[in-house]
């Protein structure tokens, strides 16, 4: 066989145009595999993106519900509570004795406020089938002037209606103040060891005039009338201001005295102490008059009225706070008795 170079040539052409559709179908195979893999790609983020809008109206829907639902509940609860309160001064059919508790410090904006009690009285007096009054009594005392005008104020309801007696439980105290107003009631109970009594009046303060002259303080005061600042903690009293301060004392102690006498009448044994300021407990109280007897308020109720509604007179608070209050009660009670029951 004979071979030239021009029939080499002629086979590398050959070749080479053999290869040529090969090496052009290359990119077309590797283009169509990539399409297919972008399409896959888009329609799993087609699909991602539907699901999660199926998941966030599925969402919305149940977050409306919840919202709704919520805002049921609250609507009915609070329903319930203005009904509630709006029936507690609704004159029922059976026999009621009004219950009023007294806890805290007596003055001007204090737990008891003569304004608020006054008109709590007014209110279970307007009902005609009120039976009793029972005060439910827990107060180390207060301010004089409010005392005395509750004391007053249960006074003259006696005047007004003497067959409605008015009866006062002590919790824990009935001090000062606090036994100023229980004087007024028809009857005085308490537990043995309640502390009762402590009819005195007290105003106390300090003198630290020296120590403005020690530090080395000039103290500048201008007033008119020579008593305008007896009180001053950082000047000396004179004796005319001590004496003078001294009188309303016994004065305001005096009218204190009065209304126990006049309010407990012969049941009261006047001896040393009893209006020394001194505090008694209740097994004392009993012995020198200053109480009736010693009981609690469920055994005044069962043995005075047994056939009478009990309904509470209480100083009203803002709407929302008390709604708040009690729901957090029931929802707490609530979780307890499940705690428990598991």
């Amino acid at each position: 066989m004979s071979w030239t170079e021009e029939e080499d040539k002629q086979a590398v052409d050959d070749k080479k145009v053999s290869e040529a559709p090969q090496d052009q179908n290359t990119p077309n195979t590797d283009s169509k595999s990539e399409r297919d893999t972008n399409s896959a790609i888009l329609a799993l983020l087609e699909k991602t993106l539907n699901d999660n809008v199926v998941e966030k109206r599925r969402a919305r829907r149940w977050k409306i519900f919840f919202r709704f639902f919520t805002f049921l509940i609250f609507v009915t609860t609070a329903s319930v509570w203005f009904v509630k309160s709006s029936l507690q001064d609704v004159r029922l059919e059976t026999d009621i004795v009004a219950m009023i508790p007294m806890r805290g410090v007596i003055g001007s904006g204090a737990d008891i406020d003569s304004s608020v009690y006054v008109d709590l009285l007014n209110r279970a007096y307007q009902n005609t089938r009120l039976k009793g009054v029972v005060i439910e009594m827990n107060s180390p005392g207060g301010s004089p002037v409010h005392s005395g005008i509750i004391y007053d104020a249960i006074r003259s309801k006696q005047v007004l209606y003497p067959s409605i007696p008015v009866y006062v439980v002590v919790e824990d105290m009935a001090a000062s103040g606090g036994y100023y107003i229980a004087s007024a009631a028809n009857t005085i109970y308490a537990d043995k060891a309640s502390l009762v009594g402590s009819i005195g009046v007290i105003s106390s303060g300090f003198d630290a005039s020296g120590l403005l002259e020690k530090v080395g303080v000039e103290r500048r005061t201008f007033t008119a009338g020579r008593n305008k600042a007896f009180l001053d903690p950082f000047a000396p009293m004179t004796e005319e201001a001590k004496r003078k301060w001294q009188a309303v004392l016994d004065e305001t102690h005096q009218q204190f005295i009065q209304a126990v006498k006049a309010g407990r009448g012969e049941r009261l044994t006047v001896t040393d102490d009893v209006f020394s300021g001194m505090v008694f407990t209740g097994s004392q109280a009993e012995n020198i008059g200053l109480i009736d007897g010693l009981s609690s308020v469920n055994a005044v109720l069962a043995n005075e009225f047994p056939s009478a509604n009990p309904v509470f007179y209480k100083p009203s608070q803002n709407a929302w706070k008390e709604l708040a209050e009690e729901l957090g009660v029931e929802i707490a009670t609530k979780v307890l008795h499940k705690m428990n029951l598991q």
